[in-house]
């Protein structure tokens, strides 16, 4: 299709989640660079004489490229994507941009790499599914010849005949590997050998009359570890893990790989009493960072418990009510006990989770504003945005509840974070109410899982650009935990952040083990001490001494201090009298 004098909105992907399903099913995303491919790109870039060929891919969010010549980025937003829009038609070509009165608009086009003329034939997948594209650009206008045409579709073809034939590899290996019965990443037992190795473990301790602990042990930040570091280091942690996990020093009687990102285990337990003396030294060596070329990673991993005999007595019984503890709350710290009351609240989880959705887009949450007023009480400078649902089916549903659940799934943590950022840049424009008042500053919480999109910034000042609110009166606040995965890279995001004049606080500080390590050399505006340190205001001399310090410390690194959660006239003077500088309820 020629769209050179067509209006066109922009291209609502078809069948999204079967077309993802498809293209994540190739395994070819965020893999490293591989000569057959880049041989395709100089060799169309050649015959075409095009300063510009990729060959894309097109996932939830971006464009990725898998191989491209005259790009420096290996990835682009669908919003500056020309690809995208190539994927209802099978080809899409523009002689001139500027000719267009769709395309001459185009981020891609007003601005690097000022596209002037682009050609793309779309690839599919093993089910006919549109995954991508092979495209050549130019910053001068053209028109290909039909013979040209002919040739491009024809290269498309190749192309997509190599990534389905590297398809059909990956799936004959993974075939072989469930033959031996060994996943290919860590080596490690599959599920069904383990639950065999389990089965055999059961019996043994029903003769010699103990309990046996089944871990169901989840990865939370493989996903993000891959986007940072690629497959390869992803699939290192991953090794590494293993190779934890079967230290003899753990005295874990088997493990196994359960998913991707999961693995099970099982270990002897003599006194129900020891259970958490049993589970919290594996959990700990588990956590302990990685130390990956040149970078420290932190593994985030949460278990998931059930106890022979009470759970039950088949692998099958165990290994389920394992995996269901996770879907409850948490025991202590990273752990999760099964109970039958984790089973109840596991189909909440499921029933919040499936709801979701549809309240974020239908505009059924609302967003409350909390105060942040000067210490001495003297004025309000500012409000943190605060999600509130109040369901039809379900009731209320506290933010404790579903904030967790949504920052679990990508799809939900996006749509919530795009609803508490638009919200609050609407919000904006009633404040001040009178034109002599200042601009009162409006603070949202990021998830970990937005923080480390590779569009997050461009998006953020997308937002507020669409909503002409300035960046000046944006504070973006961010928890240790969501900055941990990968310090280095959290700084740089930060940097740029702060660049366009966004404010960055640090929440909850306090909770984290490694606050006053990282403090130094985040570049953040804020700091705002966690309600758990003000509680025992005044009352408590050494709480006061405690505070006081991290005030002092926070002003020598020319950081602003919030105390959370102050409720009594009593904190706010002694707070006052330390130098703190605002204070914001609870």
């Amino acid at each position: 299709m020629n769209m050179d004098d067509k209006n066109s909105p922009f291209i609502r992907l078809q069948n999204g989640d079967a077309r993802l399903a498809e293209l994540r099913s190739l395994d070819i995303l965020d893999t490293f660079q591989e000569e057959h491919y880049d041989q395709y790109t100089r060799l169309v870039s050649q015959i075409f004489n095009a300063p510009i060929v990729v060959i894309s891919l097109i996932d939830d969010h971006r464009q990725w490229h898998k191989s491209s010549i005259g790009l420096e980025t290996r990835d682009v937003s669908l919003e500056n994507s020309f690809c995208v829009h190539a994927l209802a038609h099978g080809y899409l070509e523009v002689s001139d941009t500027l000719e267009s009165d769709f395309f001459r608009y185009h981020n891609a086009v007003t601005s690097s790499p000022f596209i002037r003329f682009y050609a793309g034939v779309v690839l599919h997948g093993l089910s006919g599914q549109a995954i991508g594209t092979l495209c050549i650009s130019d910053t001068q206008p053209r028109a290909l010849s039909e013979i040209e045409r002919s040739w491009l579709m024809a290269f498309g073809s190749i192309v997509e005949e190599q990534i389905l034939l590297n398809a059909q590899l990956l799936t004959a290996r993974h075939k072989a590997s469930r033959i031996n019965q060994r996943d290919v990443k860590t080596g490690l037992p599959d599920e069904t050998l383990f639950g065999d190795t389990l089965d055999h473990l059961i019996h043994l301790a029903k003769v010699e009359s103990y309990h046996l602990i089944v871990l169901h042990l989840r990865m939370n930040n493989l996903d993000e570890i891959g986007r940072l570091y690629g497959r390869e280091n992803r699939n290192a942690v991953l090794k590494h893990l293993a190779t934890r996990l079967t230290s003899p020093d753990n005295d874990i009687l088997a493990v196994g790989s359960m998913d991707n990102d999961r693995f099970g285990a099982v270990a002897p337990l003599y006194s129900l009493r020891d259970l958490f003396s049993v589970i919290k030294p594996i959990v700990n060596k588990l956590n302990a960072p990685i130390d990956l070329n040149g970078h420290t990673i932190r593994p985030s991993i949460d278990v998931g418990i059930s106890v022979s005999p009470d759970d039950g007595s088949s692998p099958d019984d165990l290994l389920e009510r394992a995996r269901t503890a996770l879907k409850g709350p948490k025991t202590h710290e990273s752990i999760h006990i099964f109970t039958h009351r984790t089973e109840e609240s596991a189909l909440r989880r499921h029933k919040v989770e499936q709801r979701l959705e549809s309240a974020l887009l239908g505009g059924k949450l609302q967003q409350h504003y909390q105060p942040l007023v000067f210490a001495d009480g003297s004025s309000v400078v500012g409000f943190e945005a605060l999600a509130r649902w109040q369901d039809s089916t379900l009731g209320t549903v506290s933010p404790g509840e579903f904030v967790p659940i949504a920052e679990k799934n990508s799809r939900l943590s996006r749509l919530l974070t795009d609803w508490s950022l638009a919200c609050v840049c609407e919000k904006a424009h009633c404040w001040p109410i009178k034109p002599s008042d200042p601009p009162l500053s409006l603070g949202i919480n990021i998830p970990a899982n937005q923080f480390y999109q590779r569009d997050f910034v461009e998006h953020i000042l997308h937002t507020l650009q669409e909503h002409d609110l300035a960046p000046q009166r944006l504070t973006l606040e961010l928890t240790e935990e969501s900055l941990l995965t990968d310090i280095d890279s959290a700084i740089l995001t930060m940097r740029k952040l702060r660049d366009h004049g966004i404010s960055l606080a640090l929440d909850d500080f306090g909770t984290g083990y490694s606050s006053l390590n990282y403090l130094k050399r985040l570049p953040v505006d804020v700091l705002k001490i966690d309600k758990s340190f003000i509680d025992d205001l005044p009352r408590d001399e050494k709480a006061v001494n405690l505070v006081s310090g991290i005030i002092r410390i926070a002003h020598g690194l020319g950081l602003n201090v919030i105390a959370e959660g102050v409720e009594y006239k009593t904190q706010q003077t002694v707070l006052h009298e330390i130098g703190c500088d605002m204070l914001q309820g609870y």
